[in-house]
């Protein structure tokens, strides 16, 4: 017990110790890429739930497994669907210290990407991961609906049009040309294993920004055994149309902090760009007007200002990153009309966190419920309770149209 208060403690005053190192460290609000997509987090408690998600969305189950009592960690049972969900990440005993509590609680992390529409199952098993040929002593389970992404109904002229595709490339197609449309996705994944200190990186001034907009590129290490080191994975990036004309991509697998050699490996892609995707088939002139109140819909950072349609007895998910450990939190203005909106949940879940680091940030989820027709303003600060007037301050607002 006094060595786990000890410790705690001792987490706590170094805590403190990084923040009176720079004073405007529990100031500046700690908001990570507005553009990530959703996560949705699964725990302990959703056991045989069904979970909706739509694709591009993170689907995180986080299973406790007090690995540090009895050896026990959490595994996939075979039978997911690979189409439908792919695994990007898998972390084992993450842990997690609390003050007064002697046993410490070690977690399972799992990261999904929902890759297409369809429906399929996640289950889990609780064991010692060397006896394979004994029973799991506790299984998990949850069925997953994924759906076709919402279009946006003003798009921009960088945003998937309703009949945009999306172009899966791998080291098969180095040197190849490609012809997309203006909206088209295109997303190359590339072997890669960072334990080694190479990583693939954009190739500076290769590609044209006016035509392809790069996104970020993601590591995702391969799924492996607890404990297991040098293990290798893939790197991700996606690159959208957003205009006509012809531009190359070209990546280098190099040493970030060797400048004067090569790349040990290269690929490059040539991309010839036409104009915007033709329509869906059946769509009308006015998408907008025409689209019918949805019984769900999901908001982001990204969706800031915007005016959504929720059937009634729907519900509106707002999933807003945040960062607790700055003070800072979503506070709402008591203002959302109660007769048409009720508030449902009001929750805020860290980020994994596998190497226990300090200030780690997380999402914060408010639900409300669509209660009768009519239209309410969700209006939320960022902020911290006791610095009302800061600079730093974000405003958040949403109109819900209930019909």
């Amino acid at each position: 017990m006094k060595y786990t208060v000890l410790l705690a403690a001792a987490a706590l005053f170094g805590a403190v110790g990084l923040a009176a190192a720079d004073p405007k460290a529990d100031l500046q609000p700690n908001l990570p890429d507005k553009d990530a997509p959703v996560e949705i987090r699964v725990t302990t408690g959703d056991a045989n739930k069904e979970i909706k998600a739509k694709v591009g969305e993170i689907i995180v189950v986080e299973l406790e497994s007090y690995a540090a009592d009895n050896y026990y960690a959490w595994s996939e049972v075979p039978g997911r669907s690979d189409s439908v969900l792919e695994l990007e990440q898998k972390d084992q005993q993450v842990r997690d210290f609390a003050i007064g509590v002697v046993r410490v609680g070690d977690k399972s992390t799992f990261r999904y990407l929902v890759k297409a529409p369809g429906k399929t199952e996640l289950t889990f098993g609780c064991g010692r991961p060397w006896e394979q040929d004994k029973p799991p002593v506790s299984t998990f389970n949850v069925k997953i609906v994924a759906e076709a992404a919402e279009a946006d109904a003003t798009p921009a002229a960088d945003t998937k049009t309703a009949s945009s595709k999306t172009y899966e490339m791998g080291r098969d197609d180095n040197g190849k040309t490609l012809k997309i449309k203006v909206g088209d996705v295109i997303r190359v994944k590339l072997k890669s294993n960072r334990t080694t200190g190479y990583s693939w990186a954009i190739v500076s001034g290769k590609t044209d920004a006016k035509v392809l907009k790069s996104g970020e590129i993601e590591y995702a290490v391969d799924e492996h055994p607890a404990g297991m080191v040098g293990v290798g994975g893939n790197d991700f990036c996606t690159f959208t149309a957003l205009a006509p004309g012809k531009t190359d991509i070209s990546l280098g697998y190099a040493r970030p902090w060797e400048k004067d050699k090569e790349p040990a490996q290269t690929f490059k892609l040539t991309v010839e760009v036409e104009g915007a995707a033709a329509p869906a088939a059946g769509a009308k002139a006015d998408a907008k007007a025409a689209a019918p109140a949805k019984a769900e819909i999901r908001l982001t950072d990204k969706d800031n200002g915007k005016t959504v349609k929720v059937a009634v007895d729907g519900t509106v998910i707002l999933s807003l990153e945040s960062n607790i450990t700055t003070g800072f939190s979503w506070t709402k203005a008591d203002k959302v009309d109660k007769d048409i909106l009720k508030l449902e949940k009001d929750d805020y879940m860290q980020s994994p966190n596998p190497n226990g680091l300090l200030g780690v940030g997380g999402t914060t989820v408010i639900v409300y419920r669509a209660l009768k027709k009519g239209t309410a303003k969700i209006d939320l600060t960022y902020m911290q309770p006791w610095n009302p007037d800061s600079e730093f301050n974000t405003n958040y607002s949403v109109t819900v149209e209930v019909e």
